[in-house]
C-alpha cells in the first residue's frame, strides 16, 4: 500500500507544472523605469531611473536607484530647464499578491539625495533677468506604491506612483510621479 501511495505521488509530482521561485530572499534584480510628472502638460518632463534591488523575507526588498530628471518651467514665453541627479534608497514592503505571487502590490519608503541644476548653471536669462540660485544640493523623502507583475520567472513589469518631498529644490517641494518600468531578477 505504501509503495502504491509513493508511486502515485511521484506520478502526480512529475506530471504537474513546476513554477520558478519568485521573490526569494537574497535574490537580486536590476530595474529601469521611465516616469512623468502627472501635472505637467509637456512630454519633455521626465525621470529616468536605473538601479539594483535585493529581496528580503516575505517579498520585501531593499532598493538603491540612480535617477536623472528633466523638467521645464515657463517664464515669460521661455522654458527654464531644471535637471536633477538623485540617489533614491529605501525599503519596499509587500502588501498584497495573488497565490502564485505573479501580481504584487508593494509600498516603498525611501530617502533622496542629489544635485539640482537650473538653466544649465547660467544665472542670466535671455531677457536680462538673473536667477538667484542655479545649483543646489537637494534631499528629501519619498513614498511609492507599485504594482509588479511577473511576465516570466525573471522579468517583472512595474507600474508605480510616487509622492516626493524635496528640500532646497527650485521645483515644488511636494510633487508626484507616475511611471512604468521593467526589472530583471537574477
Amino acid at each position: 500500500m505504501n509503495r502504491l501511495l509513493i508511486a502515485m505521488l511521484f506520478v502526480l509530482t512529475v506530471s504537474s507544472k513546476s513554477f520558478a521561485q519568485q521573490m526569494t530572499p537574497k535574490q537580486k534584480g536590476f530595474e529601469i523605469s521611465y516616469s512623468i510628472y502627472p501635472s505637467s502638460p509637456k512630454k519633455q518632463n521626465y525621470v529616468l531611473t536605473a538601479g539594483l534591488i535585493s529581496y528580503g523575507k516575505n517579498g520585501n526588498y531593499l532598493f538603491g536607484l540612480a535617477e536623472y530628471s528633466r523638467n521645464y518651467h515657463e517664464y515669460a514665453n521661455y522654458e527654464i530647464p531644471i535637471e536633477m541627479f538623485l540617489f533614491n534608497g529605501g525599503y519596499s514592503f509587500y502588501i498584497w499578491g495573488d497565490i502564485m505571487r505573479n501580481v504584487n502590490l508593494n509600498l516603498g519608503i525611501g530617502g533622496l539625495a542629489g544635485y539640482e541644476q537650473v538653466n544649465k548653471g547660467n544665472e542670466l536669462l535671455y531677457d536680462g533677468s538673473m536667477l538667484t540660485v542655479t545649483n543646489n544640493f537637494i534631499y528629501g523623502v519619498n513614498g511609492k506604491l507599485s504594482i509588479e507583475s511577473y511576465l516570466t520567472p525573471h522579468l517583472v513589469f512595474l507600474v508605480n506612483g510616487q509622492l516626493r518631498y524635496l528640500k532646497n529644490s527650485q521645483m515644488a517641494q511636494l510633487h508626484a510621479l507616475f511611471g512604468v518600468g521593467i526589472r530583471c531578477n537574477f
